[in-house]
């Protein structure tokens, strides 16, 4: 019986731009190679070219999200990374149950800042469903969205006005990332009550219940307080009845003004350690 030993040739590219290779094995009686598969495509024309589209203009940053989560995937397949889809696996927000009210002149210019921008932080994060969903999948999402956005709009109509030059790309990748943002939004929105159910609290469940001020002090006049929940926590609009409380501080709910939705509080007793 005759052995031989297989090889393969150099890859090379075809006339037709694929990346070939010929399977050959050495045949001692002969004293030569002969090929047994000659030719095999190893990647395509179409498959080059289609990499080569990948990396263009503002294509290429979606490309480059879209290789950094095909990694991600590999690796929590391999069980490197543990990929928690659980309910609360998601980033915290806050719910805001209460009306918004005018914040009192007399703070000082860097807290309001401070609560301003968190406030809008929040309403960010609810918008776009990120406290709803586990942070994995709402970024898979969107990258998909993302890239495919890119992609298209960049080979349908923008090449045909545009050059892949930096400063293109860059406004057209802002345009993109907007475009895909709402896309992620519509959907996720249908996805958000698999996880996390909707809050079922109401200002007559809350009365009674402990929160801890989230806003630099709180008086009768300005205030807010985090409830914390099973999920993401509660930012409630709260007011005292003369008391002057500082961050931190832990407070009961006492009322709720529904005229103005606010939530009247007292400091919660001290608990005495025996």
């Amino acid at each position: 019986m005759t052995s031989k030993t297989l090889a393969t040739t150099a890859p090379k590219i075809s006339s037709n731009g694929a990346l070939q290779v010929s399977l050959c094995a050495w045949t001692p009686s002969r004293g030569s190679y002969e090929n047994l598969i000659p030719g095999i495509v190893i990647v395509s024309e179409y498959v080059i070219s289609f990499i080569e589209r990948m990396f263009v203009g503002p294509v290429w940053p979606a490309s480059i999200l879209v290789c950094l989560l095909l990694v991600y995937t590999l690796i929590a397949l391999l069980g490197v990374i543990d990929v928690d889809l659980g309910a609360d696996s998601g980033p915290s927000a806050d719910l805001d149950l209460g009306g918004t009210e005018s914040l009192s002149p007399d703070l000082a210019s860097t807290d309001l800042h401070g609560d301003i921008l968190g406030g809008i932080g929040a309403m960010t994060v609810r918008w776009m469903n990120l406290d709803r969903l586990p942070l994995i999948l709402w970024l898979s999402i969107f990258t998909v969205a993302y890239w495919a956005v890119s992609y298209f709009l960049w080979y349908g109509v923008d090449s045909h006005k545009y050059e892949p030059l930096w400063i293109p790309s860059i406004l057209l990748g802002i345009r993109n990332i907007v475009i895909a943002t709402g896309i992620a939004k519509i959907i996720t929105q249908p996805l958000s009550g698999w996880f996390i159910p909707a809050p079922q609290y109401s200002p007559s469940t809350l009365i009674g219940q402990d929160c801890v001020v989230s806003t630099s002090e709180v008086t009768e006049s300005f205030g807010q307080a985090k409830y914390k929940t099973d999920a993401a926590p509660l930012l409630l609009n709260i007011r005292t009845d003369g008391e002057h409380l500082l961050k931190g501080a832990r407070v009961t709910i006492i009322a709720f003004d529904a005229d103005r939705r606010l939530y009247k509080v007292t400091a919660a007793p001290q608990e005495v350690s025996s």
